[in-house]
């Protein structure tokens, strides 16, 4: 397959605090053939998500620097970033949480770390994917 017909692999940015977490959904999503960049708190993943414009962010709530309500507030009022889908990926699951991050309508999904598996976060992601696909085709 010659360079101009090869499909675009799909780039997502992985913002956790948590070493472990971002190894391991690293290597899931590569593994599903994802291009992967990768922040250690909300303030670096900020700047990355601006500079490297990703299809889709997977974020955690609390990290140091900025927590992930606040990047989501500020990718909110980014009008070139409110666009770009986001699943929360967070051990916090009270109502308060919820409530909090469903107030802001910036999150695709919600989903506790402890509650689910790294192949049901692709396949969310994936899903929400291709639903922004299909709404643009």
């Amino acid at each position: 397959m010659d360079e101009e017909n090869r499909p675009t692999r799909r780039h997502i940015c992985i913002v956790d605090d948590d070493p472990d977490i971002l190894m391991m959904y690293r290597k899931r999503f590569e593994q599903e053939g994802y291009e992967v960049s990768v922040a250690a708190d909300g303030e670096a993943g900020l700047v990355l998500i601006r500079s490297a414009r990703p299809d889709i962010v997977v974020l955690d709530i609390h990290m140091p620097k900025m927590d992930g309500v606040s990047v989501l507030s500020e990718l909110n009022q980014d009008l070139e970033l409110a666009d770009i889908p986001v699943v929360v990926l967070s051990n916090n699951n009270s109502d308060q949480m919820f409530q909090k991050i469903s107030d802001l309508g910036a999150a695709r999904y919600y989903i506790v770390k402890t509650l689910t598996t790294p192949q049901k976060v692709v396949d969310l992601v994936t899903e929400a994917l291709t639903g922004d696909q299909k709404a643009t085709e």
